[in-house]
């Protein structure tokens, strides 16, 4: 992949994590660390904000299933297109790992990846844990499944930078028959400021619904959740794109823009 077309000169590197332990759920960008032969073990400078090749969706991964993580690259740079030969070898030899350790969050645990030529002299980008967004436009979730309730969001218009915003989602059942949270899902919360604000990247974050405390949707019923997001600093005022979904194949999503105002400045 990447070596034709508009996506010349990048590489895509897929990762296959099974699961073989109870269930679990896979989310978030991993910390990589990486094994070179000029430098031995060294944490991986990563951009986590998925690669040129697209990113994954959050998903609980049963006993004897697989996820990924997608590891994007290109050679298409400076560091690998100058006048130099040599200088374009030692970069290579500089910035090539041929071992990866994938470190998941809290240090919760490490996967080593083995028999790599993971060039990174052009920068490494990497996506979120979990599966391949569907693809075909004609899913159809199954009566009684999660998939088939419609989500609205009840939030302020705008708020402020580095605070924590609390809003209420709702999911209708549209159906005539009633929809039970088993197996429970996940939901993604998530919020882009507008491009460039203070390099913020996207916040981004997977949780299990609060399943325990929810009741069957009986058709035409509704079943509220309240929740909570903590906004990126900024310091200045943007437009921001506000979304939430629960993580199958068929969602429901909700979304909607609001107005970042600038964080508060302390005094001296």
């Amino acid at each position: 992949m990447g070596r034709g077309g508009v996506g010349l000169g990048n590489d895509l590197t897929t990762i296959v994590l099974t699961n073989t332990g109870p269930l679990c759920r896979l989310s978030g960008y991993p910390n990589l660390e990486g094994l070179s032969a000029t430098q031995g073990w060294r944490p991986l400078q990563v951009r986590k904000t998925g690669t040129y090749f697209g990113d994954l969706n959050a998903a609980n991964v049963a006993t004897g299933r697989s996820g990924l993580l997608l590891l994007g690259t290109s050679v298409s740079c400076n560091a690998l297109n100058s006048p130099s030969e040599a200088q374009i070898l030692a970069n290579e030899r500089a910035f090539t790992y041929h071992a990866i350790r994938v470190v998941f969050a809290n240090r919760r645990g490490t996967v080593g990846v083995n028999h790599l030529d993971l060039d990174v002299a052009c920068g490494l980008e990497e996506s979120h844990l979990g599966v391949w967004p569907p693809t075909s436009g004609v899913t159809v979730a199954p009566p009684g499944s999660v998939g088939v309730l419609l989500a609205t969001v009840t939030l302020p218009r705008s708020l402020r930078a580095g605070t924590t915003m609390h809003y209420v989602v709702t999911l209708r059942n549209p159906t005539k028959t009633a929809v039970h949270f088993t197996p429970c899902p996940n939901f993604t919360e998530f919020i882009f400021l507008a491009p460039d604000v203070n390099g913020t990247r996207p916040e981004a974050h997977t949780y299990a619904l609060n399943c325990a405390q929810a009741t069957p949707v009986s058709p035409h019923d509704t079943e509220r959740f309240a929740m909570e997001l903590t906004i990126p600093y900024s310091a200045r005022s943007s437009l921001a794109k506000f979304g939430w979904s629960l993580d199958t194949d068929v969602g429901p999503f909700a979304g909607r823009a609001i107005t970042v105002l600038p964080a508060r400045t302390t005094s001296p």
